[in-house]
């Protein structure tokens, strides 16, 4: 695993290592510092707190020195179009950014969210491919704009912590917001579910479908498994029956960049609610945060004893080491084969 930028590249076995690993360093932390040395770059162009925080913590526990980034803000800002005359505020291009980061770090990471105007210029995900075209290190993404597997390895681990995930149902909710979000948290939690071996409902109103090439590895994933996939805009009977109920907001693709419907009753009948909830089969609630309280969600389910919003976000520091490790981790190998290792066989 050169990189860690999208759950279908790392593949099934790939993620399936990543959480074991992850797991196995939540019960027993390593304190021998075996990223010793090793820098690690994070490179942010859009606000973060669990990402900047898991990553900068996991990375100086390990033993690595993490530099965090906000390019545009303290930096220069970058260009990324090739052939591009720079007259205008980017003062440095990323072909010159990247490359120097590349000698001095030996990892970088990056956030880059899409400027939600032109969703096929968006899909390309420029920022991404620039850093993995011109980083002779490894890449992490910490969310793009097609996904967040970061956050869907956290998400895979939690719900492994609860149950073994192959044959339940993962309910992807739709939920209301103030703005249209990325689409990113809900493209990798779908994929993530379904690589696990989850039946898959995505809830959606009628012009809120995900990105069609994701859907085809979705669909491919189920397939494979033989698991279901359900998309439906009829948000209750999704609830009827599911383990997993997963609420995120995303804008429409087919609308792209416009505000989303804040009629009172369009509204409520995507937040997610007690009343919809007890349609499940007693599912855990999860979400990636930050979440707006009583628009995408009721307190009441929040605050609620099936909620796991919290472990959820302390999984990402657990991850976020994996990752580490994984793609750094020279030395650490007796750590990855025991971390993969059943108890029976330690």
């Amino acid at each position: 695993m050169k990189h860690f930028t999208s759950l279908h590249e790392a593949g099934s076995e790939g993620i399936e290592a990543l959480v074991a690993l992850a797991m196995r360093l939540k019960r027993r932390p390593v304190h021998d510092k075996p990223l010793t040395g090793k820098t690690v770059a994070l490179c942010f162009m859009n606000p973060s707190l669990r990402t900047q925080v898991s990553f900068e913590a996991a990375a100086a526990s390990l033993g690595a020195h993490p530099i965090t980034l906000f390019l545009g803000q303290g930096t220069y800002k970058l260009e990324f179009a090739d052939g591009a005359v720079m007259d205008g505020d980017a003062a440095e291009h990323a072909k010159e950014a990247i490359p120097v980061l590349a000698r001095m770090c030996d990892a970088l990471g990056v956030r880059c969210f899409p400027d939600g105007k032109d969703w096929m210029a968006d899909r390309l995900d420029p920022v991404l491919s620039a850093f993995k075209r011109f980083s002779d290190k490894p890449v992490i993404s910490l969310e793009s704009v097609l996904g967040h597997p970061c956050q869907a390895l956290a998400d895979l681990m939690t719900i492994k912590e609860r149950m073994e995930p192959k044959g339940k149902k993962f309910l992807l909710t739709w939920a209301p917001h103030v703005k249209s979000l990325p689409v990113a948290v809900p493209h990798s939690a779908a994929e993530m579910a379904a690589l696990a071996g989850m039946d898959v409902t995505i809830a959606r109103p009628e012009g809120y479908d995900l990105d069609l090439d994701v859907m085809a590895r979705v669909r491919a994933a189920c397939a494979a498994r033989g698991s279901r996939l359900i998309v439906t805009d009829k948000p209750e009977e999704a609830y009827e029956g599911a383990n997993v109920v997963y609420a995120k907001n995303w804008g429409s693709l087919s609308r792209y960049g416009q505000a989303p419907n804040q009629d009172p009753a369009f509204k409520d009948l995507w937040r997610v609610t007690t009343s919809k909830m007890t349609r499940t089969a007693r599912a855990h609630f999860m979400h990636c945060l930050p979440v707006r309280r009583n628009v995408v969600v009721d307190d009441a389910v929040l605050d609620g004893p099936d909620s796991v919003v919290v472990d959820e976000a302390e999984n990402r520091l657990h991850t976020a080491k994996a990752v580490l490790l994984t793609l750094l981790g020279a030395g650490s190998q007796s750590t990855k084969e025991e971390a993969c290792q059943t108890p029976s066989t330690r």
